[in-house]
């Protein structure tokens, strides 16, 4: 009986499309989901800086994003910014500063924390959870990492990405165990992916099978794995 659940567990194939080329690149279209900090879409609980060129009291090293989506501003009071990229803020506040108080203003703004810059890691990794993206670009296998790696129990060819863009769901799926033998380009994670590592049926029953065989038995399967 376990055999057959084992033959059945390996000829089930999944519908998810393998590769990159299912997700949505992210140089498509005005809005595309950013790669880097500089593209990044502000939302609430971010930290910004704002420079503007010669004017030091309208300059502020930290502005925080309320939880309204909005920072607050000398001259302009409050400005909404959630969902925007940095240089689109930047835009805005110039023109806002030359209609009523400056000419040619040049204002610059950058992230200081990006506390939305997150990725979502499910299913068959060892710590489960909503992280914080580290940098300005993360890997596949670096996002895996950020759970403490894969469990017994992971289906390395089933590792699929999902990703949101302009009101649609689109996945892949992609082999780790091919990636970390440089046989396969590591993808890049996007804001706000979900990674989902799959869970291996065969792994599961080979690991009851060992359960219940007398302990020489057990430590001789272990061996030549």
């Amino acid at each position: 009986m376990a055999v057959a659940l084992v033959a059945a567990g390996c000829a089930r194939e999944s519908t998810v499309p393998l590769g990159e080329a299912a997700l949505p690149p992210a140089t498509q279209g005005p809005r595309a989901i950013p790669v880097t900090l500089q593209d990044y879409m502000l939302g609430p609980l971010d930290v910004v800086s704002v420079n503007v060129f010669r004017e030091p009291e309208l300059t502020q090293a930290e502005a925080p994003i309320s939880l309204s989506g909005k920072i607050s501003m000398p001259l302009l009071g409050e400005l909404p910014v959630a969902g925007k990229s940095t240089e689109e803020v930047a835009r805005q506040m110039e023109a806002l500063l030359n209609a009523r108080y400056l000419r040619n203003a040049d204002v610059s703004v950058s992230v200081v924390r990006a506390a939305n810059f997150t990725v979502t890691l499910d299913g068959e990794v060892n710590k489960p959870g909503v992280y914080q993206i580290p940098g300005a670009r993360l890997s596949l296998q670096q996002a895996i990492a950020l759970a403490e790696g894969t469990s017994a129990l992971a289906k390395l060819n089933e590792v699929v990405i999902i990703r949101e863009f302009e009101g649609r769901r689109y996945a892949a799926r992609f082999n780790l165990a091919d990636i970390r033998a440089a046989q396969a380009p590591d993808p890049q994670i996007q804001q706000s992916d979900i990674v989902v590592v799959g869970f291996s049926r065969t792994a599961q029953l080979f690991q009851r099978a060992i359960a219940v065989l007398p302990a020489a038995a057990g430590l001789f399967l272990a061996v030549n794995q």
